[in-house]
């Protein structure tokens, strides 16, 4: 039996702990280098050419796809069906921050291992928009990665399907890819690439929102969360990290939001159906892990010169190595489908 308290360890910089509550999308799109706060206007570097038309969120649209046909039944679906669209973006918004998955990487100190990556030369063979705003936010992940082990070259190779893809889907103008190949090629450092993050991610997510596209926001944080997952479990594969452990653990929770935001915009959708289907195979190994919050007083002590501050509210998570390999393999299996899908 596996117990752990404090699920967020304690000795990430204090940057990370304060914005660790930020939505996932931010920050992942942060670790991975991928967001800017100037927008690319005077880069040189952008374009607006679109090819594909966006997706478009009608929630007066009836629906009428048989749900039974992906193994989704209708007591399933209403477990997560009462969510409204504030509800979604506050969820999202309370997802932890994925960061965590490359400060734990780098101090597990694995070797890089090219296989794990989802190839960018596929971002040309998306056909349509559900699959490149999904297919973008893997390719964040990976872009995360990358960073990790300061593959220079291959970074660049991720940057262009990342610009291709966001083109595509109309939201380019929120990405400066001057800004973005400067600092992808030159540093790792998270705590800058989470400051230059943040205020981009929600430009954009307001665009969207004005514009009814507020899923394509939960398609980009689930490829994001998907990818950052299977990453999380393939390293842990090679070396039994217990940090890694409770960090993999940890994200039941964000399963359940996640769950309830795709069921939201699932309507007729059989992209979404599947999607979904796939995620239920995932809540089945989740379910035997406990997760209990305990509340405590924070506690500020000096360290090494510095002032540390350690929360005294605690999670407490409890998993064994039994249900870890049951998670690591339909993570792996999940996310084999969703390459198969893009």
């Amino acid at each position: 039996m596996f117990s752990i308290e404090n699920v967020y360890f304690k000795t990430i910089s204090l940057c990370i702990m304060k914005y660790k509550k930020i939505f996932a999308m931010a920050l992942m799109l942060s670790a991975a280098t991928m967001m800017s706060c100037g927008g690319g206007s005077g880069s040189g570097e952008q374009n607006n050419t679109n090819t594909d038309e966006p997706i478009q969120y009608n929630p007066e649209a009836e629906t009428k796809l048989d749900y039974s046909k992906y193994g989704l039944d209708e007591a399933f679906i209403n477990k997560y069906k009462a969510v409204s669209i504030g509800d979604v973006g506050e969820m999202i918004q309370s997802f932890p921050s994925p960061v965590e998955v490359s400060a734990i990487i780098q101090d597990m100190k694995v070797p890089y291992t090219p296989k794990y990556l989802f190839n960018a030369d596929y971002a040309d063979n998306f056909e349509t928009s559900f699959k490149k705003a999904l297919g973008l936010g893997v390719y964040c992940a990976d872009l995360g990665y990358l960073n990790v082990y300061n593959k220079t070259s291959d970074v660049i190779q991720y940057l262009v399907a990342i610009r291709k893809l966001s083109e595509q889907l109309q939201i380019g103008q929120f990405f400066d890819f001057a800004a973005l190949k400067r600092i992808a090629t030159s540093s790792n450092n998270l705590d800058s690439l989470l400051i230059t993050s943040v205020q981009s991610y929600f430009q954009m997510d307001a665009y969207l929102r004005q514009n009814d596209r507020s899923n394509i926001s939960a398609l980009l944080v689930t490829g994001v969360w998907v990818e950052s997952l299977y990453l999380a479990c393939e390293v842990y594969s090679i070396k039994d990290n217990k940090r890694m452990k409770e960090h993999i653990a940890s994200q039941k929770n964000i399963l359940t939001d996640l769950m309830a935001i795709l069921i939201k915009f699932m309507g007729n959708d059989p992209e979404y159906a599947k999607m979904v289907a796939g995620l239920k195979d995932l809540t089945t190994v989740f379910e035997p892990v406990k997760i209990e919050s305990f509340d405590g007083e924070d506690k500020t002590e000096i360290v090494d010169g510095q002032q540390l501050t350690t929360q005294g509210a605690y999670t407490q998570i409890t998993v064994t190595d039994e249900q870890m390999a049951d998670i690591v393999k339909a993570v792996e299996a999940f996310r084999t489908n969703i390459a198969n899908s893009l």
